[in-house]
């Protein structure tokens, strides 16, 4: 791949009417979207998993794999998970077709790509096979997946659903909290992308990002969307309240 300019998605969790917001916003980017590629958890808390499914497989050339999509396929021990996200998984298996349920089983949790001569590695929430659901929220975190990605020039990955930039040039990590960030292709770069269909970092609108690799230019984007109308879908489905109530105050 060369002079691509993609967006990266990540964590739609069912929520289609976030995503085909943040489609509508891609589609009229200034820089024409070569690739959407997506870091999983197409599905889980909201109320429209197999039209987001649906819509991932048109319209991304790369998926990876969330924790919410194994689960859903029984690929992952739920036994630890919360009392509502277990009721979330067993309704959603539900609303899944069976074409469905085969396209996420097939989905691997790491994807390594090269763009510009780069290597840059697309993960859900860690590079390690062994562990891919394991969180990364700071740099003590990423000391344990150091060994696995310094030949990378970008990490890109989603599962907390807060956004951030982290920096290594070499003499250790720190963030930096820019919207956009130029890409040095000779340092390291850990990319969340944040969520798409369930922000957690207090604010409401839809993450993602886009990164211009002629440019070397990488922008949060952030977009609101009508909640209110999935709101009332999920007042039609025997989900929890409180995942109603997550996606007004971003949480």
């Amino acid at each position: 791949m060369d002079n691509k300019t993609i967006a990266i998605i990540s964590d739609i969790h069912g929520n289609y009417t976030a995503l085909k917001n943040v489609l509508e916003k891609i589609e009229m980017y200034d820089d024409k979207i070569n690739d959407i590629m997506c870091l999983g958890d197409l599905v889980g808390y909201n109320p429209e998993p197999e039209k987001c499914v649906n819509k991932i497989k048109e319209v991304c050339t790369k998926v990876i794999a969330g924790n919410h999509d194994k689960a859903i396929i029984d690929d992952l021990d739920i036994q630890w998970f919360r009392q509502t996200v277990k009721k979330s998984i067993t309704w959603t298996k539900k609303q899944l077709s069976q074409e469905s349920k085969s396209y996420l089983k097939a989905l691997n949790t790491r994807e390594d790509i090269i763009i510009n001569g780069r290597k840059i590695i697309l993960a859900h929430g860690s590079p390690n096979k062994n562990s891919p659901f394991s969180y990364i929220f700071n740099r003590y975190d990423i000391k344990g997946i150091e060994p696995l990605i310094m030949d990378a020039n970008l990490l890109f990955i989603g599962h907390t659903h807060i956004p951030f930039c982290f920096c290594n040039k070499g003499e250790g990590w720190f963030q930096i909290e820019k919207d956009e960030v130029e890409i040095n292709p000779e340092y390291n770069y850990i990319v969340n992308v944040g969520s798409v269909g369930q922000p957690r970092d207090r604010d409401p609108r839809s993450s993602f990002v886009i990164f211009n690799s002629s440019k070397n230019l990488l922008s949060f984007k952030r977009y609101e969307y009508n909640i209110k109308e999935v709101q009332d879908k999920l007042a039609e489905t025997e989900l929890p309240e409180e995942f109603s109530l997550r996606l007004t105050q971003g949480r």
